[in-house]
């Protein structure tokens, strides 16, 4: 699991908003692409502040590494054994084949008509669909307490980060939301 940090002024409350964080994420299938994260939580003021540092996006890997495959009676069928790069496999076979002659028979079974030999597909290179910043902000903002509703988000190449206060974000709360974003690119870890 990854490393999550939670600080602020209230310890039970930063305890609980941990684990709730942890289960959501896990839930929509997202902490195994996230190296750590960091909640501050200041419910006096109110603000709550959310840092998420995604792992590195997986490299290219041809469709032979990520799956097995065999050639029958003309027909290659593809068993994709790394979930992560199902989408990418999926749209390489399009790409090469067409639409037409590539069938889904389920998240990771595929047949393909047209290619003279399975070591024909075994060389595509296929992109993961890994590093799914816009998903985690979704669940970020899910996160968030409900009645709070002014928020502003900072994004990086690796690093989504989002505040959230009641009325105004005054000047002070985005200083700190730049602070713990900036600590989460570094690599550290940010304590109220």
């Amino acid at each position: 699991m990854a490393d999550t940090i939670a600080s602020g002024t209230d310890p039970y409350g930063c305890e609980a908003y941990r684990r709730l964080y942890e289960e959501i994420m896990y839930d929509i299938g997202k902490i195994a692409a996230i190296d750590s994260s960091c909640l501050v939580l200041k419910p006096e003021v109110p603000l709550f502040i959310v840092s998420v540092r995604m792992k590195a996006k997986p490299d290219a890997r041809t469709i032979g590494v990520i799956a097995s495959t065999r050639a029958e009676n003309n027909v290659v069928y593809v068993s994709i054994s790394d979930e992560m790069y199902a989408p990418g496999t999926l749209q390489a076979l399009w790409e090469r084949y067409g639409r037409d002659n590539v069938v889904q028979l389920d998240r990771l079974e595929i047949t393909v008509n047209g290619p003279d030999t399975s070591a024909e597909v075994d060389d595509i290179p296929v992109e993961s669909s890994e590093q799914p910043i816009r998903e985690v902000l979704g669940a970020l903002w899910r996160i968030l307490p409900e009645g709070i509703r002014v928020r502003r988000t900072l994004e990086s190449d690796s690093v989504v980060s989002v505040a959230a206060t009641e009325e105004i974000m005054l000047p002070e709360y985005l200083e700190e939301l730049q602070k713990v974003h900036e600590t989460m690119i570094a690599g550290g870890e940010y304590r109220v």
